[in-house]
């Protein structure tokens, strides 16, 4: 499989190594070394994206253009109109034609209505951060001995999604939009990203919120982009209280 996956980043920086010589997370100065694992889900992404544009790299140079003609709102606004499509919330409320950032996610909030995971009092809690290990990895790997690392340079970072098209399933966000996400978490909080899977992004925050308010706003982002990121937390605020307090964020799609 290692061998599949390797043969459509031949334009890019890329080694394979193996399970028990890797040290975590990996790191090269100037770089984001994201830790890739392999899949057949994976492979098929890569093989989808490949065929559609000719070339791996030609499809990351496609959505490139997208990606820059996209704002943060209007992929926001794409991700809760998915959402709310299928259901039963009146159309008025399904609009988001035109709505800021708070009205977007004003409309979201209709999906979980009444829930305490819309509770945005920052309480304190334990948080364990997330470790990248060997032990996490191993859980992850589908029968293989061998990861890839795949190198970009630190302003390229929201290239990744492209270089990994994973995603544009169930709530897991189009590869075009997770990289206009990645971009705005990038430009704000300097994130590097560390690992993908399938169905799973590991960043590292550089920065961490300086406020209640930043926090929660974060907080909502995440939740938005990635609904997954409240499973462990009580709520809003108790995730933002994490934010806060730790640099990893782990983005899961069922």
């Amino acid at each position: 499989m290692i061998e599949e996956l390797s043969q459509y980043y031949t334009e890019c920086e890329m080694e394979v190594v193996s399970v028990e010589n890797v040290s975590l997370p990996v790191k090269k100065e100037g770089m984001h070394s994201i830790l890739v694992l392999p899949s057949d889900n994976l492979a098929e992404m890569l093989e989808e994206a490949s065929d559609e544009a000719g070339s791996l790299s030609a499809y990351v140079h496609q959505q490139l253009a997208e990606v820059h003609e996209l704002s943060v709102e209007e992929v926001m606004r794409q991700i809760v109109a998915s959402q709310l499509e299928y259901t039963e919330i009146p159309s008025e409320h399904r609009n988001l034609e035109g709505k800021d950032f708070e009205g977007i996610y004003q409309a979201y909030s209709l999906l979980w209505e009444e829930s305490e995971l819309l509770n945005e009092q920052l309480c304190e809690g334990e948080h364990e951060p997330f470790l990248l290990n060997a032990s996490w990895v191993q859980e992850h790997l589908e029968d293989a001995d061998d990861l890839l690392v795949l190198s970009l340079p630190l302003q390229a970072g929201y290239e990744a999604p492209l270089w990994v098209p994973m995603g544009g399933f169930n709530e897991c966000p189009l590869p075009v939009y997770q990289s206009v996400m990645i971009k705005h978490f990038q430009e704000k909080y300097e994130i590097t990203i560390l690992a993908v899977t399938d169905d799973t992004w590991i960043v590292q925050a550089g920065r961490r919120p300086a406020t209640e308010e930043e926090a929660l706003q974060l907080a909502k982002e995440h939740f938005i982009f990635c609904q997954y990121v409240l499973e462990g937390y009580s709520s809003l605020g108790h995730y933002a209280d994490y934010l806060m307090k730790h640099d990893t964020w782990y983005l899961w799609w069922d």
